[in-house]
């Protein structure tokens, strides 16, 4: 087993199974409840969570590539792994809502230097192999062991709060974190690296280089129309990850049942990944399907509305792929970490205002119309990516 684990030919599936753990996390399908329950906070207490998680994203994300670069990028994912163990037990011990935020924290620091930072290991991996090709499949692959570690653990998670209170979720956490800082060790730090970005961030410095990054994208059409997606795509993702049980509780009391569907809603972005690694899709389908979904969880206000809530889901994660792949192949190596960071830093601009509308209508007046409200957005939005992507289409298609 030792022998397999330190294996070049066992560098990627490593990295998938890592993923996997990661995702491993019992109180994400409690965590409404937790928050309700013992500190007395509803959709407006998401709205700080949120807005305190984008803030570290914003403010850390191009920092966290650099100190990658400098220090490796394998260092930097043992100290993300670890982050996230301090913040569950934060978390989990968390009297007060201060408390809470500042668990929250952590996890924003695991976040920020863990997403990115493996994507450029794992893509540096594959092209290390000459394997750089597979990549929109192997990362589908990673995401849908990821996406497949919370449904497992978010269905167990009502039952393990059931016995061992809702704080044992968080506690119960600990543990595939620790497994999973003991395979990255096995986990090779890919001899492939790009001085070009470290160096432009040490003339220039952050703001420079993230302005330098937004040029490179408007001077290209293509990545102009995947930074567009990718902001719709926050739109879809943002309010259904952050606020989907509060669909749950609002249909079913119980807590197993919350955890169960909050599972199977793991579950559901697991199939979308797995649909993604045997077909590409264009995004612009993709986002009307999920504007339309969206507005039907809010038209029928029951049990019919989780069938539609899973189609967006579904949609979510195959959009993901789809955007994520698409601005890899779109981007040269000297640029793809900042371009990256720079289209993901207008998305979390943008949904914070966002997120604080959906919080107040989803506290005082309803989580469906809330989610009424999102999918209209998601549609319009979605219409006009379809419109410019038929323009492009037919400015390509040679004339007779």
């Amino acid at each position: 087993m030792r022998r397999w684990l330190r294996l070049r030919s066992a560098q990627i599936p490593n990295l998938v199974v890592l993923q996997f753990l990661i995702g491993f996390v019992f109180w994400y399908g409690i965590e409404k409840i937790f928050i309700a329950k013992n500190l007395g906070v509803g959709p407006t207490g998401i709205v700080a969570i949120v807005t305190l998680y984008t803030i570290i994203i914003l403010t850390l994300d191009v920092p966290a590539s650099v100190v990658a670069d400098r220090l490796g990028r394998k260092r930097v994912l043992l100290f993300s792994i670890l982050s996230f163990v301090i913040a569950d037990i934060v978390l989990g011990l968390s009297n007060t809502f201060f408390m809470y935020l500042i668990g929250t924290a952590f996890w924003g620091l695991f976040s920020v230097s863990y997403h990115g930072i493996f994507e450029a290991i794992l893509f540096d991996s594959l092209k290390e192999q000459k394997r750089e090709k597979e990549f929109q499949k192997i990362d589908a692959l990673s995401r849908l062991f990821y996406m497949l570690g919370i449904g497992v653990s978010s269905i167990s998670s009502g039952f393990l709060a059931d016995i061992f209170g809702l704080r044992g979720a968080y506690f119960a956490s600990v543990i595939p974190l620790i497994v999973g800082l003991i395979l990255l060790t096995s986990i090779r730090e890919p001899k492939i690296h790009h001085e070009d970005e470290l160096i432009d961030v040490n003339k220039y410095g952050y703001i420079g280089h993230l302005i330098g990054a937004f040029r490179t994208m408007w001077h290209s059409p293509k990545l102009r129309l995947t930074m567009f997606g990718v902001i719709v795509m926050f739109f879809i993702q943002t309010p259904m990850y952050e606020f989907n049980q509060y669909v749950y509780i609002a249909l079913f009391q119980s807590p197993i049942l919350v955890g169960i569907f909050g599972g199977l809603s793991g579950l559901v972005l697991a199939l979308g990944f797995l649909i993604a690694t045997k077909r590409t899709f264009k995004p612009r389908f993709i986002l009307i399907i999920a504007g339309i979904s969206l507005m039907l969880v809010a038209f029928l206000q029951n049990n019919f509305s989780l069938l539609f809530l899973a189609s967006a889901l579904l949609a979510g994660s195959i959009l993901e792929n789809a955007l994520q792949t698409q601005l890899q192949h779109s981007t040269s190596s000297r640029t793809r970490a900042s371009v990256t960071s720079a289209v993901y830093f207008l998305g979390n601009v943008l949904i914070i205002p966002f997120v604080f509308l959906f919080g107040a209508i989803a506290e005082h007046q309803s989580i469906w119309q809330a989610f009424l409200i999102d999918g209209v957005i998601v549609l319009v939005m979605a219409f006009v990516y379809f419109f410019f992507t038929r323009i492009k289409s037919a400015k390509i298609i040679p004339t007779q």
